[in-house]
């Protein structure tokens, strides 16, 4: 009879770092991971970009699996039971919207499943702001309540006064999660630890979520040139909590990645993805008329 395989859940707000966690794990290539990548809008943007580490990747796309695909969920742990003689462990990338206290439950009532460590990514520029909005304060919150460790993710370019409010807020909420800034061994430690069921998730009552959050795919029928591209962007910096995709512009030779997290934003050259991927956004606000508005200057630029 094959073991149970082991699993980690990885959570955190939209653009916490929990992709870029995901692929610093991967190349270390000491485990065969197998990695499940719930993208919240219906590109399936994080997973073309672990999909080249992973020892193979299932994709859940175009909902949040905490409250809307729950049986896709228990479906796609089904294919990845299907892969144990292939794979080490199972890691599930959850959208940024994902409360974790729901997945370990899903993950805990599969018996050829060994739910260990329920990782949090906590940005130290970001969290503090989104905990106090009031529309996802509640959200922000819930993951790293629901915890096993948290990870403060670019300490490379946070500020140490950030890194030490961070760590106090995190303690704050969940006293009983270890707190880690470095991929190192306490971490890989830790994250073969079991998820202990107890934690201060239990306290909190389960919420359906989806309604604070919209979701929009954006076409780029005739993309701008880069300095207008940014410019667009630029403006839309805090009401956009999450935009990513791969874009071609009329003056760079190559296909770009484009992406905005936590309110920074990047523009970087990127591997050619598949042709349904190009020039193609996901963006995710909990204002869906700031989506609307993003819709309406990137169609002004093509008129």
């Amino acid at each position: 009879m094959a073991a149970p395989l082991p699993v980690n859940i990885l959570c955190g707000y939209l653009g916490a770092g929990k992709t870029t966690l995901l692929n610093r794990l991967l190349e270390r290539q000491d485990e065969r991971i197998l990695v499940m990548v719930n993208d919240f809008g219906d590109i399936a943007v994080d997973a073309a970009l672990v999909s080249r580490r992973s020892a193979d990747t299932i994709q859940l796309s175009n909902g949040c699996i905490c409250c809307s695909m729950a049986g896709g969920l228990f479906d796609a742990f089904e294919r990845a039971l299907d892969l144990r003689g292939r794979v080490d462990r199972l890691i599930v990338e959850a959208s940024g919207v994902a409360e974790p206290r729901r997945l370990a439950g899903i993950a805990l009532a599969e018996p050829d499943l060994d739910c260990r460590a329920i990782v949090a990514v906590a940005d130290p520029q970001s969290l503090a702001e989104r905990l106090a909005d009031p529309r996802i304060g509640g959200v922000a919150e819930s993951q790293v309540r629901g915890a096993d460790m948290v990870f403060l993710s670019r300490g490379d370019i946070a500020s140490r006064a950030a890194l030490r409010r961070t760590a106090r807020l995190v303690a704050g909420i969940n006293p009983l999660a270890s707190l880690h800034m470095a991929l190192d061994s306490g971490l890989l430690k830790a994250l073969r630890a079991p998820h202990d069921a107890r934690s201060f998730s239990a306290l909190a009552p389960h919420r359906d979520h989806r309604h604070l959050f919209a979701s929009r795919t954006i076409t780029l029928a005739s993309p701008p040139d880069r300095q207008r591209l940014l410019g667009i962007m630029a403006r839309h910096t805090q009401s956009i909590h999450r935009l990513k995709g791969y874009v071609r512009l009329p003056d760079l030779p190559r296909p770009h990645l484009l992406q905005l997290a936590g309110g920074m934003l990047s523009l970087e050259p990127a591997e050619a993805p598949d042709a349904p991927f190009l020039n193609r956004l996901v963006a995710i606000s909990p204002d869906k008329h700031a989506l609307v508005n993003l819709v309406a200057e990137l169609e002004q630029v093509r008129a």
